[in-house]
């Protein structure tokens, strides 16, 4: 099992070398390295991560925003591709086993425009994978948080279905925006999963988990909730992180789970490890 944050929580004030021991601490292994604005990662902290991953860390990398192989324009879908090859060669550096990208916008926002952008991001990603040595390292398209967004539940199905190479990340507070607040119960949630095993069974049990509250509107995602902060009406925050365990626990999946609570990554990621492992 994995739980751990995404990038260095704001409550750590130490140096970079400092956070393993304070992060395993908690109980926590897990660390997904924040490179959402570019693969750039010094050659001194590229040494540290590479040392945490062999001291038993998992690590993980988020690719940056700007990726984008579902656009209409093949300049971007170019520059995309190449800066996954990267990523991946940066990932093997570092010793991360995982790249979770955005499969992107900028498609047609019609049925028919999200199945082009669909068949052009797996084109891509079989084009590009097959141009380098992947190693142990795996890509991971991610539900997205927009109604408008690709990356519904469907989308990342058939993304991880043709791309040897991909494996759902599914972000459940993302999933619970885009569907305009449907992950309200255990029941919900484990359909949910149970659909994706059922789609990909050889994919399910290497599936990756973002994780925490959320505040949403009629398109979707507005921003990630502070862990334990209640929704601007006064009501609890949703997904329910105790519901989420729960389910992980029935279905018996062994989880990698990363915490993006806003400032606040290290008590949610803590929280779910204790309930998880109680």
């Amino acid at each position: 099992m994995v739980f751990g944050v995404a990038g260095v929580p704001t409550h750590y004030k130490g140096k970079l070398s400092g956070l393993f021991p304070w992060l395993a601490e908690m109980g926590l292994n897990g660390l997904e390295i924040q490179c959402t604005y570019g693969f750039k990662i010094s050659d001194d902290n590229k040494k540290f991560y590479k040392e945490m991953s062999e001291n038993g860390f998992s690590l993980s990398i988020h690719a940056p925003y700007y990726i984008n192989l579902g656009s209409l324009n093949n300049q971007v879908v170019g520059r995309s591709k190449s800066n996954m090859k990267e990523g991946i060669e940066i990932a093997k550096a570092v010793g991360a086993t995982r790249i979770i990208f955005h499969p992107g916008g900028g498609h047609e926002n019609s049925e028919q425009g999200r199945k082009t952008a669909i068949k052009q991001i797996i084109d891509s990603v079989n084009e590009f994978t097959s141009e380098i040595d992947m190693a142990d390292v795996r890509l991971y398209p991610e539900i997205g948080g927009k109604t408008a967004s690709l990356g519904s539940i469907d989308e990342i199905i058939e993304i991880c279905k043709n791309c040897k190479y991909c494996y759902p990340c599914i972000d459940i507070a993302h999933l619970h925006a885009r569907e305009i607040g449907s992950l309200t119960s255990k029941e919900v949630l484990k359909s949910k999963l149970q659909k994706i095993k059922d789609a990909i069974p050889d994919k399910f049990e290497k599936i990756h988990f973002h994780a925490y509250t959320i505040n949403y509107g009629e398109k979707g995602e507005i921003k990630h909730l502070y862990f334990g902060e209640k929704m601007p009406d006064g009501r609890e925050g949703l997904p329910n992180l105790a519901d989420f365990i729960d389910v992980l626990k029935e279905m018996n999946i062994d989880p990698w789970v990363i915490s993006e609570a806003l400032d606040s990554q290290e008590l949610g990621a803590k929280y779910m490890h204790d309930l998880y492992v109680k």
